[in-house]
């Protein structure tokens, strides 16, 4: 439930984490360090209207668990790369996730030469 008063913005907005090693290291490409990535995921996820389930105060959490998580089905190894999230409405979402060092190309389709395994 939003508050009395409380417009969303209309148009959605994207907003990119990069993780190095599993923390985040950056947003939209600028870089931040922990408390700068919570602050600022914090105050754009706020403005969507998007409140955590139980962490009220703080949405940032739940975004960088999710983008995370998603970051995490595509990496080997250590988790590095980069999580796209859609903010709209009370929703963050996240829609896309990258590391240079996956197995699958999803941009072309391609796996890696499991001779060379």
């Amino acid at each position: 439930m939003t508050p009395d008063g409380f417009a969303f913005p209309e148009d959605p907005e994207k907003l990119v984490i990069t993780f190095d090693e599993g923390v985040p290291v950056a947003i939209d490409r600028e870089t931040v360090t922990l408390p700068e990535a919570f602050q600022e995921l914090n105050r754009r996820l706020g403005a969507f209207g998007l409140q955590g389930r139980g962490i009220y105060d703080g949405p940032a959490a739940l975004a960088l668990v999710s983008a995370y998580e998603e970051l995490k089905k595509v990496s080997i190894g250590r988790v590095s790369g980069e999580a796209c999230l859609v903010l709209h409405r009370g929703n963050a979402v996240v829609n896309s996730a990258r590391d240079e060092h996956a197995l699958y190309d999803f941009t072309t389709g391609a796996t890696f030469d499991r001779s060379v395994a």
